[in-house]
């Protein structure tokens, strides 16, 4: 990422670095290692876990301190399922609603997309950074006429919570079970690309542009029921799997 788009706050800094897979679910997140990671004290980065609990993003517990949240397909079942309700009634809002401004932005969001190249492997993070902001920032224009600022905000949450298990399922080994085995460097790329294929978001947009609100919300339903299968491959968990016994087993 750029040097002036770096995070400021300890509260930001910490979440860019949840998120970022810096640290991983369960990690630890003591305020000595912290406070020498951010260079604050303690006051600011005990401020930054609390909001990061409420945004469960981070756990406390009275004997181990704070870490990283914990992550289960049951719970990514879950937050796909918000992500599509709060996504359809704010796409749905947003096409009725957006003029010539919304739209020019929805293509230029659209052409950034297209023309950013995804990581070529799991390591290669600088790309993997530009590649989900041009991501989010596509779907952040698809919504940007919706009214509600609210419902955009309980959206928003579920993008950083889905972030987090895109990094646990393609990078970190055994994080959602015995069965999980992120794909090695000849299946990523493909992986990848069927996670965000940029012409099935083509096709969202020339819907949106179209006022075509049916078809966007069934692409829409498409790409979030097809995302949490690729997901849900790589997790080592077949089709058809009772959602209510994962939960029971995690």
């Amino acid at each position: 990422m750029l040097a002036n788009n770096e995070p400021r706050t300890p509260y930001d800094r910490l979440r860019q670095d949840i998120l970022n897979g810096v640290f991983a679910p369960g990690d630890p997140l003591r305020l000595s290692a912290l406070s020498a990671r951010y260079k604050v004290s303690a006051t600011p980065l005990r401020e930054a876990l609390s909001r990061l609990e409420e945004k469960r993003l981070v756990e406390a517990s009275r004997n181990k301190g704070w870490r990283v949240a914990a992550v289960s397909l049951g719970q990514l079942e879950d937050i796909a399922a918000a992500r599509r309700a709060l996504e359809r009634a704010l796409l749905a809002d947003s096409i009725r609603r957006g003029d010539v401004a919304w739209e020019a932005e929805l293509v230029a969001a659209h052409h950034r997309l297209a023309q950013t190249p995804p990581p070529e492997s799991p390591h290669a993070d600088a790309r993997r950074a530009g590649w989900i902001a041009a991501h989010d920032g596509f779907h952040r224009a698809l919504l940007a006429a919706a009214l509600s600022d609210r419902l955009r905000g309980f959206w928003a949450e579920t993008l950083d919570q889905l972030q987090r298990y895109h990094d646990a399922l393609l990078y970190r080994p055994g994080t959602l079970g015995r069965q999980h085995r992120p794909p090695g460097p000849e299946d990523f790329a493909r992986l990848l690309a069927e996670v965000h294929s940029v012409e099935h978001h083509g096709l969202l947009k020339e819907a949106a542009l179209s006022r075509d609100v049916e078809s966007a919300l069934r692409l829409l339903d498409e790409h979030v029921g097809h995302t949490l299968a690729v997901y849900r491959s790589v997790a080592g968990v077949p089709e058809g799997t009772d959602h209510q016994q994962e939960r029971t087993t995690e």
